[in-house]
């Protein structure tokens, strides 16, 4: 008889381990394989393949509006995001069930898919005069540049007339209290960048009364900021100053007594 090296007490732990082993390895061969999780993907652009029907007011005088979506059907991209877009929309007034019109004048083929959650179709009195306009987001980016069409409501004719001027205009926000708009484009450098203006309203069109442009230059490191504003008839500069100093730059310029941005 061969006396063990490890004793009794060892080959005893010996044989308890390699036990343990086996009804490991048994229990890892009989359990079933672990499904692959499936990877979630949530698309950051609506999907408009089943098109939309929007009914608003434009007027309390006027009864309400419906615009029906018909979708130009397209597949998702590589990474499941819908790409889906308008071919066509057409207005229905109250409850007849045959259009008034359709909205023309807009590029759908070039419109982008909206975000997610975004009010891409809503209604915005432009022109102040009292009638809800038709606005549709067309394009927009991660830096907040937005650019969408727009119809405005002409009530002697009872229609929507499309406005390559109002749509013309990128981002915008309305002051109804002064009857202006206000635009801005960011073009980089957390808005160092930038371009600003104002409008008022005359013939159901935008008029520019105010313009601010910020650049940055490369050569000499430093902001530009020019400003024009209308006097008269004509937009005159009020405002053109550079950075501080070339190792200097910033804050920004347009940080003066009327900047809008």
């Amino acid at each position: 008889m061969v006396k063990s090296a490890f004793g009794y007490t060892g080959l005893a732990l010996l044989a308890i381990s390699l036990l343990v082993l086996s009804f490991a390895a048994r229990a890892q061969q009989q359990a079933p394989a672990a499904r692959p999780s499936a990877a979630a993907s949530t698309s950051i652009t609506q999907d408009l393949s089943f098109g939309a029907n929007f009914v608003v007011s434009i007027a309390p005088n006027l009864p309400k509006f419906t615009f029906r979506i018909t979708p130009d059907v397209q597949g998702k991209d590589q990474f499941g995001n819908a790409q889906s877009i308008v071919r066509d929309v057409e207005v229905f007034s109250g409850d007849s069930d045959v259009p008034m019109q359709h909205l023309t004048g807009c590029e759908w083929v070039g419109m982008e898919p909206p975000p997610r959650g975004e009010e891409w179709f809503r209604t915005v009195d432009f022109n102040f005069d009292g009638y809800q306009d038709i606005y549709v987001l067309t394009s927009w980016g991660a830096t907040g540049n937005n650019q969408g069409c727009i119809w405005l409501y002409d009530p002697a004719a009872r229609h929507f007339d499309y406005s390559p001027e109002f749509s013309d205009l990128g981002t915008f926000t309305l002051d109804p209290m002064h009857k202006t708009i206000i635009t801005w484009g960011n073009g980089g450098m957390a808005g160092g960048v930038h371009s600003a203006a104002k409008y008022k309203v005359e013939s159901n069109r935008p008029v520019l009364i105010y313009d601010e442009r910020q650049d940055w230059d490369q050569e000499k490191k430093q902001f530009h900021c020019t400003v024009k504003e209308l006097r008269g008839h004509e937009m005159v500069t009020t405002h053109d100053e550079w950075g501080r100093t070339s190792g200097n730059s910033g804050p920004g310029p347009c940080e003066h007594q009327t900047r809008i941005f």
